[in-house]
This record gives structure tokens, C-alpha cells and sequence, in this order.
């Protein structure tokens, strides 16, 4: 199947002299060598193999010995006549080794017969060489193919025989060893096979030097070896490797230059790594190049991104699903426009502070993107009510929506999502400060299927809110309230009867919930991983052992945040010792708690990471005299 050269093929054929001689007389002094393994075509069981080795003593004169053994399945005759002037040799499965390379000084009739049996010995191996020929092939390929995606070119992929035959001897004693059996098996030759042999060798030299050695050892052995594997075998592969593995396998060869490069070999591609070097000459490659194979692209963090990069984008790559042009600040509505017009099979886009998006861009995707799933608004300062409108009315598929720090939302859009998006799983609210309990407690009623809510920072919302949650969204696992003053123990007393799902739960700054919060808590939701209670100064150590003895916190509490929690005291860390799963707790500004509390925590708990910090006290007040100008911290400071 595979052969460095066609006298190479020759060599190795069924009619080939089984050892051969030719002299010729030269002004060079010195030792050169190649071995060949040559594997027959698929459905042969011939197995050939070829060496020459050409030496010379002396700077008038240099021998050339070359051998070349064959087999054939169909061929059960053996060669026994060491000085037959017609020597076809027909022995099954006869494979090289070192042996049959280097011949020691010995007279020419002693030369055939060891050769003979060589031959007969080896007989028995046909069936098993050939099945370890195709399983060492294989073998050698996947190799080449991972050296050449790690060091950027393949190495050399060396049969079993031509392993052996490396270790040969200094080439002062191969050239001793090799003159010696040129002189020796030369009675043995007829004069008219000496042309036939000195084509041999001529052919063999051929191939050595086409099989030169190139960057980090690599042949063009190996090539062949390559170039064999299937078009769309090695465009699998390269679907699944990253931008710079493709990058680096690109600069292999010509031929995996083409693959690698192919379109369909960048179906997804994240460029946040390059975000400084990413420009829009960039983009425009990489979409002439994928077209219709890309689906997935982000391009987070690449502010020298405009419109016009992504105007080509949309024009050549009309199959894109997921797009992330967060971080991109000088993307406006022009680019969405594009977007809309072209990329109708969009499900997710991330315009995350690109500042310069208005309610327009909401308008044009609600027009030409229907499938849309997921899209994230965050920081979008100019962005409305009239644009989320927009969007909830042409886009009812909806299940993930992000207006983070979006001042203007209010109750208007949200309830627009709640009446034309019931899909909706996952909303992010965060520092909507407008919002009220009307619009979470409609939201609530129309999509029964919401799992995560952040409400933080909206502060006008009451228990209201967390009642409706706990009647209708009973699958809701993540809840972030933070900074949600007007929350107290009844609203969380309805979550923990009715949301067992609970996952994460963010309370920082609900300061009117005492330990009764964490008593439903620990006994209506036993899944519960993450609690963060910062700044919830109403919480004790009773609190603390309610939780502790629930059902969740032995094996599934992980993360726990206790800053500035000032009634939180060193018993805490001690009902904590039964909590196995604990990974995180943090303690910052606790003034009441000991760093011996904490060596014995970590003694019980040795894979646990404690926070703290402890910071000056208080000085007490004076009542008394005159007042100190600076308190101890800023004395200390």
C-alpha cells in the first residue's frame, strides 16, 4: 500500500533475485544505508521488504550490497541451492529483521543456506505479521497526526523493522561487514542479474534522500502516511480542536493546511482570548472563510469591532445561532440591523454593555429573529420599557432575559415579558429600581416555568413578592434578593414551605429576617448549596444550629457568607463542624469570632477555606472629658 519509491516496489516483487550483488568503482569514502517497509495493496498477503547498504574501504574502490526478500500466500516452494544461476526465492511471510541486514564474513555457499533458513523458520509467522503490519500502520498514523498538533510537525513513524535495523554498528564495522559480504556473494551472482541489482540500489539511494529528514525529524514518509487517512476522517478530527490547535495544525503541510482551514472546521469560535489583537479585517476572514459552517461565534472583549465587521458577519454567515458581542463598545444599532435582516436562525445573543444599543435594536431583532431565546441587555443605559416591549411581543419564544443596571425597565415591560414570553426561565433584574410587587406578582402567575430570579437592589418590593414565587414557581432554585430591606421572615417563611428546589439563595442586606428565616429554610429546602446572609445583623448562633441540624446542610451546604454579622459568635463555628460538604465560609468583620475557633474549625474541616478579617474595635464611648480627636483606627492607620 505504501512505498517510498517505485524501484523500491520492484524490489520487493514476487519475481525479485534473493540476494544480489554489484560492484562499482568510486572516489568516495564512506556508509550509507535505508530500509523500506512495503506493504502490499488491500487484499494481498505479500509482504516485501527491502535494505541496501553501500560501503567502501578504500578511495579507489566502494561494494554495494543490496537484498530484497519477497512472499506470496499463493507460493508454497522454498529456495535450498546456495549457487543456482536462476534464484527465485518464494518463502511465505519471510520479515526483516537485523539478522537479515547484517550478514557476518562467511563464505557465499554458507550465505544461501542461511538465508533458506531464515526463510524456513519464519514460515509459521505469515497469518500474525500481516495482522500486527495493519494494527502497527494504524497505530503509526494516529501518532503522526498527534505529534503534528503538538509540536506543529509530525515525527518520524518508524515500522517495527526498521526500529531493529537502526541499531546497527559503528559505520566503520557496518562498512567492514558490509564489504565482506559483497565480496562473498558475489560467486554466487550471475553476470546478467548485476544490471538488475545495480537498478536496485540505484532506486534504493533514490529513496533515501527522497525520505530526507525535515523540521523535528519529520519524513515524507510520513506525509504518505497522512495524506492516506480519508478527507472527512481528519475533518472530524479538526472539529473538535480550538482556535489555536487548528492554528498550529494549519502550519503543518500544505494538505492540512487546506483542512484545517475549511469552514467546516470553525463551526465555533471564541476569540475572547485575542480580544486586544481582534480587529475588523479579522472578522471579515473569518466569515468569508466559514459562511454557512459557523453557529456559534463570541467576540467578548473585542472593542475594535464595529459595524462593518459585523455587517459582513451577518451577510456570509447566515446560519449563526449564538453570537456575543459583549464588551463591544462601538457596536450600534447598524450592526443588529444586519443581524436581523440576515441571521433568522439566531437563538442567543449577549449585547452586554455595548452602551451605544437602543430600543431599536430590540425592535429589529424582534422582527427578524423569531427563534430568539437568550438575550442579555446588561448595562444598556438607553434601553426602555418600548423596547422590551418589542422584543416580548415578536419574540415569544423567550426563555432567557438580562437587563442588569437597565435604569429605565419598569413594570410595563416586565409584564409584557410575563404576557407574551410564559417560556420565561431565567430573568435578571438586578438594580431595576422601579420595580414593584405588581409586575413580579404577574410575572409570577404567567410563567410557571421560571427557575432563576435577581431582584437585588429593588428595593420597593415587599413579601408580597415571595409569596406569589413560593404560590406559582414552584421549580425556582436560584433567588438573589440583595438589598430588599422590606423582606422579613413571613415572605421567606412561604418560600421554604413551598420551593424545595431551592439552590442558591442571596439575602446580603435583608436585615429585618431573624433566625426564624433559616429555621423554614433548613426544614423546606434540602437542596439548599449557597446562603449568603451578609449584612443581616439579626441572625445569632440559634440561627446558625437551625440550619445546621436541617436536612440540607450535613451533605449539601458548601458556601456560606457571614460578613458583618455582628451576633455571630464563635458557637457558630462549631455547629458548622457537622456540615462534611462545607467548602467556603466567610467571616469578615465578625467581631466576635477567634482565630482559635477558626485553627479548630479548619482541624475538623481541613479542606475548608475560612475568610476573615478582623478589624480594629470600637473604642468605647467617652462619657466623660474630652473627646479623642481620631478613633483607635485611625490611629492604627
Amino acid at each position: 500500500m505504501f512505498a517510498s519509491s517505485e524501484g523500491g516496489m520492484r524490489a520487493g516483487g514476487s519475481n525479485s533475485n534473493s540476494n544480489s550483488s554489484s560492484t562499482s568503482n568510486g572516489g568516495s569514502a564512506g556508509a550509507s544505508g535505508s530500509i523500506e517497509l512495503l506493504c502490499p495493496p488491500s487484499g494481498s498477503s505479500s509482504i516485501s521488504g527491502s535494505a541496501s547498504f553501500s560501503s567502501s574501504s578504500g578511495a579507489s574502490s566502494s561494494n554495494t550490497h543490496s537484498t530484497a526478500v519477497s512472499s506470496e500466500s499463493n507460493n508454497n516452494s522454498s529456495s535450498s541451492s546456495s549457487s543456482s544461476s536462476n534464484n527465485n526465492n518464494h518463502n511465505p511471510s519471510l520479515q526483516m529483521n537485523s539478522n537479515n541486514i547484517r550478514h557476518h564474513h562467511h563464505p557465499s555457499n554458507n550465505i544461501s543456506a542461511t538465508a533458506a533458513a531464515a526463510a524456513a523458520a519464519t514460515s509459521n509467522n505469515n497469518h500474525s505479521n500481516h495482522n500486527n503490519g495493519s494494527g502497527n500502520l494504524i497505530s503509526g498514523i494516529c501518532s503522526s497526526i498527534w505529534r503534528s498538533a503538538t509540536f506543529g510537525s509530525a515525527a518520524p513513524v518508524a515500522p517495527p523493522t526498521a526500529a531493529s535495523s537502526v541499531q546497527d554498528p559503528s559505520p566503520k564495522t557496518r562498512s567492514m561487514e558490509s564489504s565482506s559480504d559483497s565480496s562473498s556473494l558475489s560467486s554466487s551472482i550471475s553476470p546478467e542479474e548485476q544490471p538488475h541489482q545495480r537498478t536496485v540500489a540505484s532506486n534504493t539511494e533514490v529513496s533515501l534522500q527522497d525520505q530526507s529528514q525535515t523540521f523535528l525529524g519529520a519524513t515524507e514518509l510520513d506525509d504518505e502516511l497522512i495524506k492516506q487517512l480519508p478527507k472527512e476522517v481528519l475533518l472530524r478530527v479538526f472539529s473538535y480542536l480550538d482556535v489555536v490547535s487548528l492554528c498550529r495544525c494549519a502550519q503543518v503541510c500544505k494538505y492540512w493546511n487546506v483542512l484545517a482551514l475549511d469552514g467546516s472546521s470553525w463551526q465555533k469560535i471564541n476569540l475572547f482570548d485575542f480580544q486586544r489583537d481582534i480587529e475588523g479585517p479579522v472578522i471579515e476572514n473569518i466569515s468569508l472563510r466559514c459562511r454557512g459552517f459557523l453557529k456559534s461565534l463570541s467576540l467578548r472583549g473585542c472593542q475594535s469591532v464595529g459595524d462593518q465587521s459585523v455587517r459582513t458577519l451577518a451577510n456570509h454567515c447566515h446560519n449563526i445561532e449564538h453570537l456575543d458581542l459583549s464588551e463591544c463598545k462601538k457596536i450600534t444599532d447598524i450592526s443588529t440591523q444586519s443581524i436581523s435582516r440576515y441571521c433568522s436562525k439566531l437563538t442567543a445573543i449577549n449585547l452586554d454593555s455595548c452602551s451605544n444599543i437602543t430600543d431599536n435594536s430590540l425592535k429589529y431583532l424582534s422582527d427578524g429573529c423569531p427563534n430568539l431565546m437568550e438575550i442579555n441587555v446588561s448595562w444598556c443605559h438607553l434601553i426602555s420599557e418600548n423596547g422590551v416591549e418589542a422584543l416580548a411581543r415578536g419574540c415569544v419564544k423567550l426563555r432567557k432575559f438580562s437587563s442588569k443596571g437597565c435604569k429605565q425597565i419598569n413594570d410595563n415591560a416586565i409584564m409584557c415579558l410575563a404576557k407574551y414570553c410564559p417560556d420565561l426561565m431565567v430573568l435578571n433584574l438586578h438594580s431595576c429600581e422601579t420595580i414593584t410587587d405588581s409586575s413580579i406578582r404577574q410575572l409570577a402567575a404567567n410563567c410557571s416555568k421560571l427557575q432563576k430570579l435577581c431582584v437585588s437592589k429593588c428595593a420597593d418590593l415587599t413579601d408580597l413578592s415571595l409569596m406569589a414565587l413560593s404560590q406559582h414557581n414552584h421549580l425556582l432554585n436560584t433567588l438573589e434578593v440583595s438589598g430588599c430591606r422590606n423582606f422579613t421572615d413571613i415572605g421567606f417563611q412561604a418560600l421554604g414551605r413551598n420551593c424545595k428546589y431551592l439552590e442558591r439563595m442571596d439575602l446580603e442586606e435583608c436585615s429585618q429576617i431573624t433566625d426564624l428565616t433559616l429555621a423554614h429554610l433548613a426544614t423546606g429546602c434540602p437542596s439548599l448549596e449557597k446562603l449568603t446572609l451578609s449584612h443581616c445583623e439579626l441572625i445569632t448562633d440559634d440561627g446558625i444550629r437551625h440550619l445546621t441540624t436541617g436536612s440540607c446542610a450535613p451533605e449539601i451546604l458548601s458556601v456560606l457568607e457571614l460578613d458583618n454579622c455582628p451576633l455571630i459568635t464563635d458557637r457558630t463555628l462549631e455547629h458548622l463542624v457537622s456540615c462534611h460538604n462545607l467548602q467556603r465560609i466567610e467571616l469578615f468583620d465578625c467581631q466576635l469570632i477567634s482565630r482559635a475557633a477558626i485553627i479548630k474549625l479548619k482541624t475538623h474541616l481541613p479542606n475548608i477555606k475560612v475568610h476573615a478579617y478582623f478589624a480594629p474595635g470600637t473604642p468605647p464611648a467617652v462619657t466623660s472629658g474630652h473627646r479623642p480627636r481620631y478613633c483607635r483606627c485611625c490611629e492604627i492607620l
